[in-house]
Protein backbone atom coordinates (compact mmCIF):
# COMPACT_ATOMS: atom_id res chain seq x y z
CA UNK A 1 0.00 0.00 0.00
CA UNK A 2 1.02 3.49 -0.74
CA UNK A 3 1.06 6.52 1.58
CA UNK A 4 2.14 9.57 1.91
CA UNK A 5 2.93 12.65 4.46
CA UNK A 6 0.80 15.74 3.88
CA UNK A 7 2.90 16.55 1.40
CA UNK A 8 0.28 15.77 -1.17
CA UNK A 9 1.07 15.91 -4.34
CA UNK A 10 -0.16 19.06 -5.78
CA UNK A 11 -0.43 18.20 -9.86
CA UNK A 12 -4.00 17.29 -9.72
CA UNK A 13 -5.26 20.41 -8.46
CA UNK A 14 -2.91 23.21 -10.17
CA UNK A 15 -5.29 23.14 -13.70
CA UNK A 16 -6.92 25.91 -14.63
CA UNK A 17 -10.47 26.49 -14.36
CA UNK A 18 -13.50 26.79 -17.00
CA UNK A 19 -13.44 25.66 -20.51
CA UNK A 20 -16.47 23.68 -20.01
CA UNK A 21 -20.35 23.53 -20.77
CA UNK A 22 -20.96 24.78 -17.46
CA UNK A 23 -19.88 28.48 -18.62
CA UNK A 24 -21.36 31.28 -20.57
CA UNK A 25 -17.97 30.68 -23.38
CA UNK A 26 -17.30 26.95 -23.91
CA UNK A 27 -13.43 26.71 -24.44
CA UNK A 28 -12.78 30.43 -23.47
CA UNK A 29 -9.87 29.25 -21.09
CA UNK A 30 -6.51 28.30 -22.50
CA UNK A 31 -4.94 25.35 -22.00
CA UNK A 32 -2.90 24.30 -19.18
CA UNK A 33 0.67 26.36 -19.23
CA UNK A 34 3.39 23.72 -18.79
CA UNK A 35 4.09 25.87 -15.49
CA UNK A 36 1.30 23.98 -13.81
CA UNK A 37 3.49 20.79 -14.23
CA UNK A 38 4.96 22.06 -11.24
CA UNK A 39 2.44 19.89 -9.43
CA UNK A 40 3.98 16.86 -10.44
CA UNK A 41 6.54 16.40 -8.11
CA UNK A 42 5.89 13.48 -5.01
CA UNK A 43 6.36 14.36 -1.61
CA UNK A 44 9.63 15.52 -1.04
CA UNK A 45 11.02 15.11 -4.74
CA UNK A 46 12.52 18.07 -6.39
CA UNK A 47 11.43 18.68 -9.95
CA UNK A 48 12.64 20.69 -12.54
CA UNK A 49 10.15 22.44 -15.42
CA UNK A 50 11.83 23.52 -18.51
CA UNK A 51 10.83 25.46 -21.06
CA UNK A 52 7.88 27.21 -19.93
CA UNK A 53 6.10 29.20 -22.78
CA UNK A 54 9.00 29.35 -24.84
CA UNK A 55 7.22 30.44 -27.91
CA UNK A 56 5.26 32.27 -26.25
CA UNK A 57 5.17 36.18 -27.32
CA UNK A 58 5.24 36.49 -23.36
CA UNK A 59 7.21 33.41 -22.17
CA UNK A 60 8.04 32.35 -18.71
CA UNK A 61 5.58 32.20 -15.62
CA UNK A 62 2.93 34.63 -15.23
CA UNK A 63 2.52 36.66 -12.54
CA UNK A 64 -0.50 34.98 -10.93
CA UNK A 65 1.29 31.79 -10.94
CA UNK A 66 4.00 33.24 -8.94
CA UNK A 67 1.38 34.67 -6.68
CA UNK A 68 0.25 31.47 -6.30
CA UNK A 69 3.59 30.12 -5.06
CA UNK A 70 3.81 32.73 -2.31
CA UNK A 71 0.66 31.70 -1.40
CA UNK A 72 1.85 28.09 -1.32
CA UNK A 73 4.91 28.86 0.50
CA UNK A 74 2.74 30.68 3.47
CA UNK A 75 0.95 27.78 3.60
CA UNK A 76 3.90 25.01 3.94
CA UNK A 77 7.12 24.92 5.59
CA UNK A 78 10.15 24.23 3.84
CA UNK A 79 9.25 25.02 0.63
CA UNK A 80 11.71 25.89 -2.55
CA UNK A 81 11.46 27.56 -5.46
CA UNK A 82 14.05 28.82 -7.94
CA UNK A 83 13.27 30.74 -11.29
CA UNK A 84 15.70 31.77 -13.97
CA UNK A 85 16.00 35.05 -15.05
CA UNK A 86 13.85 34.53 -17.99
CA UNK A 87 10.83 32.70 -15.99
CA UNK A 88 11.11 29.76 -18.55
CA UNK A 89 12.97 27.09 -16.15
CA UNK A 90 11.84 26.41 -12.75
CA UNK A 91 13.37 24.22 -9.61
CA UNK A 92 10.49 23.10 -7.09
CA UNK A 93 10.90 21.49 -4.08
CA UNK A 94 7.13 20.40 -1.79
CA UNK A 95 7.08 21.44 1.89
CA UNK A 96 5.05 20.65 4.54
CA UNK A 97 1.77 21.64 4.61
CA UNK A 98 1.83 23.33 8.32
CA UNK A 99 -1.85 25.35 8.97
CA UNK A 100 -2.41 26.27 12.70
CA UNK A 101 -2.52 30.08 11.95
CA UNK A 102 -4.27 33.15 10.52
CA UNK A 103 -2.87 33.83 6.76
CA UNK A 104 -4.01 36.56 4.44
CA UNK A 105 -2.76 36.96 0.69
CA UNK A 106 -3.74 39.06 -2.51
CA UNK A 107 -4.37 37.25 -5.12
CA UNK A 108 -4.46 40.20 -7.53
CA UNK A 109 -6.57 40.61 -10.56
CA UNK A 110 -5.64 38.45 -12.78
CA UNK A 111 -6.79 35.26 -12.44
CA UNK A 112 -10.13 34.46 -9.75
CA UNK A 113 -10.24 33.58 -5.94
CA UNK A 114 -11.42 30.35 -7.41
CA UNK A 115 -8.49 29.54 -9.35
CA UNK A 116 -6.21 29.76 -6.24
CA UNK A 117 -8.41 27.71 -3.98
CA UNK A 118 -8.92 24.91 -6.45
CA UNK A 119 -5.65 24.54 -5.41
CA UNK A 120 -4.91 25.30 -1.70
CA UNK A 121 -8.28 23.61 -0.75
CA UNK A 122 -6.97 19.29 -0.97
CA UNK A 123 -3.64 20.60 0.42
CA UNK A 124 -5.13 22.12 3.24
CA UNK A 125 -7.38 19.25 4.37
CA UNK A 126 -3.88 16.80 5.11
CA UNK A 127 -2.48 19.99 7.31
CA UNK A 128 -0.58 19.54 10.22
CA UNK A 129 -3.28 21.95 12.09
CA UNK A 130 -6.14 23.36 10.92
CA UNK A 131 -6.08 26.44 8.20
CA UNK A 132 -7.91 29.99 8.48
CA UNK A 133 -7.42 31.71 5.25
CA UNK A 134 -8.53 35.01 3.80
CA UNK A 135 -7.97 35.89 0.08
CA UNK A 136 -8.72 39.27 -1.33
CA UNK A 137 -9.22 39.76 -5.59
CA UNK A 138 -11.90 38.72 -7.61
CA UNK A 139 -14.49 36.44 -6.29
CA UNK A 140 -16.38 36.09 -9.84
CA UNK A 141 -15.72 36.10 -13.26
CA UNK A 142 -16.44 34.64 -16.79
CA UNK A 143 -13.25 32.70 -16.75
CA UNK A 144 -12.31 30.77 -13.18
CA UNK A 145 -14.70 29.00 -10.77
CA UNK A 146 -16.64 31.28 -8.70
CA UNK A 147 -16.58 31.45 -4.90
CA UNK A 148 -20.42 30.62 -4.67
CA UNK A 149 -19.47 27.45 -6.81
CA UNK A 150 -17.10 26.50 -4.58
CA UNK A 151 -19.66 27.65 -1.14
CA UNK A 152 -22.21 24.99 -2.46
CA UNK A 153 -20.61 22.47 -4.73
CA UNK A 154 -17.01 22.15 -4.06
CA UNK A 155 -17.05 22.21 -0.21
CA UNK A 156 -19.72 19.90 -0.28
CA UNK A 157 -18.20 17.41 -2.03
CA UNK A 158 -14.71 17.65 0.12
CA UNK A 159 -17.01 17.21 3.69
CA UNK A 160 -18.61 13.89 2.05
CA UNK A 161 -15.41 12.25 0.43
CA UNK A 162 -12.73 14.03 3.58
CA UNK A 163 -15.40 13.28 6.50
CA UNK A 164 -14.11 16.34 7.61
CA UNK A 165 -15.12 17.64 11.32
CA UNK A 166 -17.59 20.81 11.45
CA UNK A 167 -16.12 24.12 10.55
CA UNK A 168 -15.55 23.40 7.00
CA UNK A 169 -16.88 26.84 5.72
CA UNK A 170 -16.23 29.61 3.24
CA UNK A 171 -17.84 32.86 4.11
CA UNK A 172 -17.94 36.16 1.85
CA UNK A 173 -16.89 39.12 3.16
CA UNK A 174 -17.12 41.36 -0.44
CA UNK A 175 -17.79 40.67 -3.83
CA UNK A 176 -15.22 41.74 -6.58
CA UNK A 177 -15.59 41.36 -10.29
CA UNK A 178 -13.03 42.64 -12.92
CA UNK A 179 -11.16 44.55 -13.82
CA UNK A 180 -11.13 46.37 -10.50
CA UNK A 181 -11.54 43.10 -8.05
CA UNK A 182 -11.68 44.67 -4.26
CA UNK A 183 -13.65 41.22 -3.31
CA UNK A 184 -12.74 39.20 0.09
CA UNK A 185 -13.36 36.13 1.31
CA UNK A 186 -12.81 34.07 4.57
CA UNK A 187 -12.32 30.26 4.14
CA UNK A 188 -11.96 27.65 7.47
CA UNK A 189 -10.97 24.31 6.26
CA UNK A 190 -10.35 21.18 8.69
CA UNK A 191 -8.16 18.88 8.73
CA UNK A 192 -9.39 15.47 7.02
CA UNK A 193 -9.86 12.99 9.60
CA UNK A 194 -9.68 10.17 7.13
CA UNK A 195 -10.36 9.60 3.26
CA UNK A 196 -13.87 7.03 2.08
CA UNK A 197 -13.56 5.04 -0.49
CA UNK A 198 -15.73 6.70 -3.68
CA UNK A 199 -18.40 4.91 -4.64
CA UNK A 200 -20.84 7.44 -7.12
CA UNK A 201 -22.63 5.48 -9.68
CA UNK A 202 -26.38 6.96 -9.51
CA UNK A 203 -26.43 10.42 -10.01
CA UNK A 204 -30.41 10.21 -9.77
CA UNK A 205 -33.27 12.79 -10.47
CA UNK A 206 -32.87 16.75 -10.18
CA UNK A 207 -35.20 17.44 -7.40
CA UNK A 208 -34.32 21.40 -6.97
CA UNK A 209 -32.22 24.11 -8.18
CA UNK A 210 -31.21 26.92 -5.94
CA UNK A 211 -28.79 29.38 -6.89
CA UNK A 212 -27.53 33.06 -6.17
CA UNK A 213 -27.73 36.44 -8.27
CA UNK A 214 -25.35 38.66 -7.57
CA UNK A 215 -25.49 42.47 -8.41
CA UNK A 216 -22.29 44.57 -7.59
CA UNK A 217 -22.51 48.61 -8.12
CA UNK A 218 -25.76 48.09 -10.20
CA UNK A 219 -29.53 48.37 -9.86
CA UNK A 220 -30.81 46.37 -7.69
CA UNK A 221 -33.35 45.59 -10.34
CA UNK A 222 -30.58 44.00 -12.29
CA UNK A 223 -30.97 41.03 -9.74
CA UNK A 224 -34.82 40.53 -10.69
CA UNK A 225 -34.28 40.49 -14.08
CA UNK A 226 -31.46 37.66 -14.27
CA UNK A 227 -33.65 35.80 -11.60
CA UNK A 228 -36.74 36.18 -14.13
CA UNK A 229 -34.66 34.76 -17.45
CA UNK A 230 -33.32 32.24 -15.32
CA UNK A 231 -36.74 31.11 -14.16
CA UNK A 232 -38.12 31.50 -17.72
CA UNK A 233 -36.16 28.40 -18.70
CA UNK A 234 -35.92 26.35 -15.45
CA UNK A 235 -40.14 26.51 -14.73
CA UNK A 236 -40.83 24.52 -17.93
CA UNK A 237 -38.84 21.51 -16.20
CA UNK A 238 -39.47 21.32 -12.57
CA UNK A 239 -41.31 23.46 -9.80
CA UNK A 240 -39.02 23.81 -7.44
CA UNK A 241 -36.58 26.63 -8.18
CA UNK A 242 -35.50 29.78 -5.56
CA UNK A 243 -32.37 31.65 -6.50
CA UNK A 244 -31.20 33.76 -3.86
CA UNK A 245 -30.52 37.87 -5.10
CA UNK A 246 -27.32 39.53 -3.12
CA UNK A 247 -27.03 43.15 -3.73
CA UNK A 248 -23.75 44.96 -3.04
CA UNK A 249 -23.61 48.63 -3.48
CA UNK A 250 -20.16 49.45 -2.18
CA UNK A 251 -18.75 51.23 0.89
CA UNK A 252 -18.53 54.58 0.24
CA UNK A 253 -17.75 55.18 3.82
CA UNK A 254 -14.15 53.91 2.93
CA UNK A 255 -13.72 54.77 -0.53
CA UNK A 256 -14.54 51.27 -1.55
CA UNK A 257 -16.77 52.00 -4.12
CA UNK A 258 -14.15 54.17 -5.95
CA UNK A 259 -12.06 50.53 -6.82
CA UNK A 260 -14.89 48.31 -7.08
CA UNK A 261 -15.87 47.65 -10.75
CA UNK A 262 -19.43 47.29 -11.40
CA UNK A 263 -21.33 44.03 -12.39
CA UNK A 264 -23.23 41.00 -11.71
CA UNK A 265 -23.78 37.36 -12.14
CA UNK A 266 -25.67 34.21 -11.89
CA UNK A 267 -24.42 30.86 -9.95
CA UNK A 268 -27.11 27.70 -9.88
CA UNK A 269 -26.61 24.18 -8.64
CA UNK A 270 -29.04 21.72 -9.06
CA UNK A 271 -29.49 18.98 -6.76
CA UNK A 272 -30.61 15.43 -7.45
CA UNK A 273 -32.50 13.18 -5.53
CA UNK A 274 -29.36 11.15 -4.87
CA UNK A 275 -27.78 13.91 -3.59
CA UNK A 276 -25.58 15.09 -6.58
CA UNK A 277 -24.51 18.60 -7.46
CA UNK A 278 -24.12 19.80 -10.81
CA UNK A 279 -23.49 23.93 -10.92
CA UNK A 280 -22.92 26.41 -13.71
CA UNK A 281 -21.77 29.99 -13.03
CA UNK A 282 -20.98 33.11 -14.89
CA UNK A 283 -20.04 36.78 -14.26
CA UNK A 284 -20.65 39.69 -16.33
CA UNK A 285 -17.94 41.23 -18.54
CA UNK A 286 -16.27 44.53 -18.14
CA UNK A 287 -18.56 47.14 -16.53
CA UNK A 288 -17.20 50.01 -18.69
CA UNK A 289 -17.71 48.52 -21.99
CA UNK A 290 -21.58 47.85 -20.80
CA UNK A 291 -21.29 50.89 -19.61
CA UNK A 292 -20.84 52.65 -23.24
CA UNK A 293 -22.82 50.90 -24.43
CA UNK A 294 -25.77 52.59 -23.10
CA UNK A 295 -27.39 50.45 -21.15
CA UNK A 296 -29.64 51.53 -18.60
CA UNK A 297 -28.52 49.03 -15.95
CA UNK A 298 -25.52 50.38 -15.36
CA UNK A 299 -27.03 52.80 -12.64
CA UNK A 300 -23.50 53.74 -11.07
CA UNK A 301 -22.90 57.32 -9.34
CA UNK A 302 -20.70 59.98 -11.31
CA UNK A 303 -18.16 60.08 -8.83
CA UNK A 304 -18.13 56.59 -8.47
CA UNK A 305 -14.45 56.49 -10.31
CA UNK A 306 -15.45 53.16 -12.68
CA UNK A 307 -12.51 51.75 -14.22
CA UNK A 308 -11.38 53.31 -17.26
CA UNK A 309 -11.10 52.00 -20.33
CA UNK A 310 -7.57 50.83 -20.23
CA UNK A 311 -8.01 48.59 -17.18
CA UNK A 312 -10.71 47.06 -19.22
CA UNK A 313 -8.35 46.40 -21.95
CA UNK A 314 -5.52 45.22 -19.96
CA UNK A 315 -8.21 42.82 -18.17
CA UNK A 316 -8.98 41.19 -21.50
CA UNK A 317 -5.25 40.52 -22.72
CA UNK A 318 -4.73 39.16 -19.38
CA UNK A 319 -7.74 36.78 -19.29
CA UNK A 320 -6.72 35.58 -22.95
CA UNK A 321 -8.90 34.50 -25.80
CA UNK A 322 -7.74 34.75 -29.08
CA UNK A 323 -9.73 37.23 -30.71
CA UNK A 324 -9.12 35.45 -34.71
CA UNK A 325 -9.59 31.91 -32.76
CA UNK A 326 -13.28 32.75 -32.09
CA UNK A 327 -14.01 34.69 -35.28
CA UNK A 328 -13.01 31.43 -37.13
CA UNK A 329 -14.63 29.24 -34.57
CA UNK A 330 -18.31 31.57 -35.07
CA UNK A 331 -17.51 30.55 -39.22
CA UNK A 332 -17.55 27.01 -38.70
CA UNK A 333 -20.28 27.18 -36.34
CA UNK A 334 -22.28 29.03 -38.66
CA UNK A 335 -21.57 26.81 -41.41
CA UNK A 336 -22.64 23.75 -39.27
CA UNK A 337 -25.76 25.79 -38.73
CA UNK A 338 -26.37 26.26 -41.87
CA UNK A 339 -26.31 22.44 -42.97
CA UNK A 340 -28.38 21.36 -39.95
CA UNK A 341 -31.24 23.73 -41.27
CA UNK A 342 -30.97 22.32 -44.65
CA UNK A 343 -30.98 18.73 -43.34
CA UNK A 344 -34.10 19.54 -41.16
CA UNK A 345 -35.59 21.41 -44.32
CA UNK A 346 -35.09 18.58 -46.18
CA UNK A 347 -36.24 15.72 -43.73
CA UNK A 348 -39.49 17.91 -43.38
CA UNK A 349 -40.22 17.67 -46.94
CA UNK A 350 -39.95 13.87 -47.16
CA UNK A 351 -41.97 14.07 -43.76
CA UNK A 352 -44.72 15.77 -45.85
CA UNK A 353 -44.19 13.86 -49.02
CA UNK A 354 -44.75 10.27 -46.91
CA UNK A 355 -47.75 12.16 -45.36
CA UNK A 356 -49.44 13.08 -48.57
CA UNK A 357 -48.74 9.05 -49.94
CA UNK A 358 -50.25 8.12 -47.29
CA UNK A 359 -54.27 7.40 -48.41
CA UNK A 360 -55.19 5.95 -44.78
CA UNK A 361 -54.67 9.39 -42.64
CA UNK A 362 -57.22 11.17 -42.68
CA UNK A 363 -56.88 14.97 -44.22
CA UNK A 364 -57.42 17.14 -41.37
CA UNK A 365 -54.74 14.85 -39.12
CA UNK A 366 -52.34 14.97 -41.76
CA UNK A 367 -52.97 18.97 -41.76
CA UNK A 368 -52.59 18.77 -37.88
CA UNK A 369 -49.19 16.87 -38.59
CA UNK A 370 -47.68 19.57 -41.08
CA UNK A 371 -48.97 22.66 -38.87
CA UNK A 372 -47.28 21.09 -35.48
CA UNK A 373 -44.04 20.40 -38.03
CA UNK A 374 -43.90 23.81 -39.21
CA UNK A 375 -44.08 25.24 -35.73
CA UNK A 376 -41.62 22.74 -34.03
CA UNK A 377 -39.27 24.16 -37.28
CA UNK A 378 -40.02 27.84 -36.29
CA UNK A 379 -39.25 27.77 -32.85
CA UNK A 380 -36.38 25.62 -33.33
CA UNK A 381 -34.94 28.64 -35.45
CA UNK A 382 -36.30 31.58 -33.27
CA UNK A 383 -34.09 29.60 -30.57
CA UNK A 384 -30.94 29.55 -32.77
CA UNK A 385 -31.10 32.90 -33.59
CA UNK A 386 -31.60 34.29 -29.87
CA UNK A 387 -28.74 32.54 -29.02
CA UNK A 388 -26.60 33.89 -31.75
CA UNK A 389 -27.20 37.20 -30.72
CA UNK A 390 -26.76 36.76 -27.01
CA UNK A 391 -23.11 35.32 -28.18
CA UNK A 392 -22.34 37.95 -30.63
CA UNK A 393 -23.69 40.99 -28.06
CA UNK A 394 -21.40 38.84 -25.03
CA UNK A 395 -18.31 38.86 -27.75
CA UNK A 396 -18.94 42.51 -27.83
CA UNK A 397 -18.48 43.43 -24.07
CA UNK A 398 -22.18 43.61 -23.90
CA UNK A 399 -24.15 41.97 -20.78
CA UNK A 400 -27.24 42.41 -20.81
CA UNK A 401 -29.13 40.17 -17.69
CA UNK A 402 -31.73 38.66 -19.67
CA UNK A 403 -29.04 37.51 -21.52
CA UNK A 404 -26.83 36.18 -19.40
CA UNK A 405 -29.80 34.57 -16.87
CA UNK A 406 -30.69 32.74 -19.87
CA UNK A 407 -27.96 31.58 -21.11
CA UNK A 408 -26.24 30.28 -18.11
CA UNK A 409 -29.84 28.52 -17.25
CA UNK A 410 -29.55 26.56 -20.48
CA UNK A 411 -25.74 25.75 -19.98
CA UNK A 412 -27.15 24.13 -16.56
CA UNK A 413 -29.48 22.12 -18.09
CA UNK A 414 -27.38 20.92 -20.65
CA UNK A 415 -24.67 19.55 -17.76
CA UNK A 416 -27.66 17.72 -16.45
CA UNK A 417 -28.33 16.06 -19.65
CA UNK A 418 -24.62 14.98 -19.99
CA UNK A 419 -25.17 12.36 -17.01
CA UNK A 420 -22.94 11.75 -14.26
CA UNK A 421 -22.80 12.14 -10.43
CA UNK A 422 -21.17 15.61 -10.79
CA UNK A 423 -20.63 18.56 -13.62
CA UNK A 424 -17.64 19.16 -15.77
CA UNK A 425 -16.10 21.64 -13.81
CA UNK A 426 -15.45 19.29 -11.10
CA UNK A 427 -14.60 15.87 -12.93
CA UNK A 428 -10.84 16.41 -12.00
CA UNK A 429 -11.80 17.12 -8.22
CA UNK A 430 -13.98 13.70 -8.28
CA UNK A 431 -10.64 11.43 -9.83
CA UNK A 432 -8.76 12.93 -7.66
CA UNK A 433 -10.24 12.22 -4.48
CA UNK A 434 -10.82 8.71 -6.39
CA UNK A 435 -6.80 8.34 -6.53
CA UNK A 436 -5.90 9.26 -3.05
CA UNK A 437 -8.76 7.85 -1.41
CA UNK A 438 -8.11 4.20 0.60
CA UNK A 439 -6.47 0.77 -1.27
CA UNK A 440 -9.51 -0.44 -2.52
CA UNK A 441 -11.78 -0.12 -5.39
CA UNK A 442 -13.22 2.90 -5.92
CA UNK A 443 -15.35 4.02 -8.64
CA UNK A 444 -17.88 6.48 -10.18
CA UNK A 445 -20.14 7.44 -13.42
CA UNK A 446 -19.18 10.99 -14.54
CA UNK A 447 -20.35 12.18 -17.95
CA UNK A 448 -18.53 12.59 -21.00
CA UNK A 449 -15.08 13.73 -20.25
CA UNK A 450 -13.42 16.46 -20.86
CA UNK A 451 -10.19 18.23 -21.68
CA UNK A 452 -8.93 18.99 -18.08
CA UNK A 453 -10.33 15.43 -16.75
CA UNK A 454 -8.24 13.65 -19.22
CA UNK A 455 -5.36 15.57 -18.54
CA UNK A 456 -5.87 14.96 -14.74
CA UNK A 457 -5.83 11.15 -15.64
CA UNK A 458 -2.47 11.54 -17.07
CA UNK A 459 -0.74 13.84 -14.26
CA UNK A 460 -2.61 11.41 -11.47
CA UNK A 461 -0.41 8.63 -13.66
CA UNK A 462 2.43 10.31 -13.36
CA UNK A 463 2.67 11.50 -9.79
CA UNK A 464 0.89 8.83 -7.96
CA UNK A 465 1.44 5.94 -10.74
CA UNK A 466 -2.47 5.32 -10.31
CA UNK A 467 -4.23 4.14 -13.55
CA UNK A 468 -7.77 4.35 -14.26
CA UNK A 469 -10.83 2.02 -16.19
CA UNK A 470 -12.47 3.92 -18.52
CA UNK A 471 -15.53 1.74 -18.92
CA UNK A 472 -17.76 3.63 -21.72
CA UNK A 473 -21.65 3.29 -20.99
CA UNK A 474 -23.65 3.73 -24.81
CA UNK A 475 -26.93 3.76 -23.42
CA UNK A 476 -26.75 6.83 -21.25
CA UNK A 477 -23.81 8.51 -22.82
CA UNK A 478 -21.63 8.58 -19.90
CA UNK A 479 -18.18 7.14 -18.28
CA UNK A 480 -17.94 4.65 -15.64
CA UNK A 481 -14.43 5.35 -13.94
CA UNK A 482 -12.93 2.73 -11.78
CA UNK A 483 -9.59 2.71 -9.71
CA UNK A 484 -7.99 1.26 -6.79
CA UNK A 485 -6.92 4.37 -4.44
CA UNK A 486 -3.31 5.22 -3.79
CA UNK A 487 -4.21 4.76 0.30
CA UNK A 488 -2.73 8.37 1.03
CA UNK A 489 -2.25 9.23 4.98
CA UNK A 490 -1.89 12.38 7.11
CA UNK A 491 0.70 11.35 8.98
CA UNK A 492 1.22 14.64 10.32
CA UNK A 493 -1.97 14.63 11.83
CA UNK A 494 -1.42 11.46 13.57
CA UNK A 495 2.05 12.74 15.01
CA UNK A 496 0.12 15.91 16.62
Amino acid sequence: MRSGASRLPLAVTALPSRGSPGHLMEGASPPPPPFLTVARSLPATPRRIDDIRVNDQNPGVRDYEASLLRLLDKLTNGMKVEINETGTTLKYKPGIVTGGRRISHDCGTARAIGYFLEVVIPICLVAKKPVDLTLTGITNDETDVSVDTIRTVTLPMIKRQFGVDDGLALTIVKRGVAPGGGGEINIKLPIAKELKNVDWTDEGMVKRVRGVAFTLRVSPQTGNRLVDASRGVLNDFLPDVYIFTDHHPGDAKNGQRNKTSPGFGLSLVAETTSGCLLSVDCASTSGSAAKEAGHSIWQVDENSGSSSDEDSDDYSQESGSDDDEEEDEDDEGSDEDEEMEEEEDDDEEKDEEEMDSDEDDPAAAEEAERERRREEKEKRREHRAEFKARMERAKGGVMVPEDLGKTITEALVAEIARGGVCDSTHQPLVLLLMAIGPDMLTKARLGPLTARAIQTLRIIKDVLGVTFNLEEQPQTGTVMCMTVGAGIKNIARRAT
